[in-house]
């Protein structure tokens, strides 16, 4: 297989375990939400938008996209771990006494892992195994002291605190202009940072929503 073929196989992965449809079309995918066409996707990263389909949605398949085709190609640039036992991983990044390796499993999906390497570099410890790509390279920043993992909010908890500025922009009678100016751009923010809080939004507006609404 093709490393384009092969991006696409874990590509698929990634996207029914978020909870999206596909349906084959020879070298294509037809990406589903929630009964919602969103767009025809290419292996090589064409795609064809649905008519009236909003950009969010559009959006958030391509991002999912980009982020999954930067860990593959991360992992195609990637030298072998020189570690004994562990030359099926290769080494994405290190810092600071820490190591991001990923490895290629027989479904062809990519397993990260962040490991604190042992005293004089012979070897590696206290490995966190993860599938996400994107919480692999914010584990191995936090351990590795790139970032303070105490100065980072999860999704969780930003949803949160998206509901609670909602709330209170609705609610408090009592907010200046400046007050709901500065509401409305914190929303915008948590909004760009998790875009599935948006996304939600406009599932609601059609209907499409669950019932017990935004899961945190």
């Amino acid at each position: 297989m093709t490393n384009e073929q092969i991006l696409f196989e874990g590509l698929k992965q990634i996207l029914l375990s978020k909870g999206y449809d596909l349906e084959p079309i020879r070298d294509e995918i037809e990406i589903i939400k929630d009964g919602i066409s969103i767009i025809i996707l290419r292996s090589d990263g064409a795609y064809k938008q649905h008519q009236g389909i909003k950009s969010e949605l559009v959006y958030e398949v391509l991002d999912i996209y980009h982020i999954v085709k930067e860990s593959y190609d991360r992992y195609d640039e990637a030298e072998k771990l020189n570690y004994e036992g562990l030359g099926h991983f290769r080494k994405l990044a290190g810092f600071n006494g820490y190591v991001l390796a990923a490895r290629l499993n027989k479904d062809l999906s990519l397993e990260f892992v962040t490991w604190q390497q042992t005293y004089g570099n012979t070897g590696v410890t206290q490995g966190h195994y993860i599938y996400d790509y994107k919480a692999a390279k914010e584990d191995f920043a936090v351990r590795s002291g790139l970032m303070d993992g105490y100065k980072m909010l999860s999704e969780t908890e930003l949803k949160l605190i998206h509901q609670g500025l909602v709330f209170l922009g609705k609610d408090d009678e009592n907010l200046t202009a400046k007050q709901m100016k500065d509401i409305g751009e914190l929303i915008e923010k948590v909004e760009m940072i998790v875009p599935e809080i948006k996304t939600h939004s406009l599932y609601e507006q059609h209907d499409l929503a669950a019932e017990d609404g935004l899961d945190v």
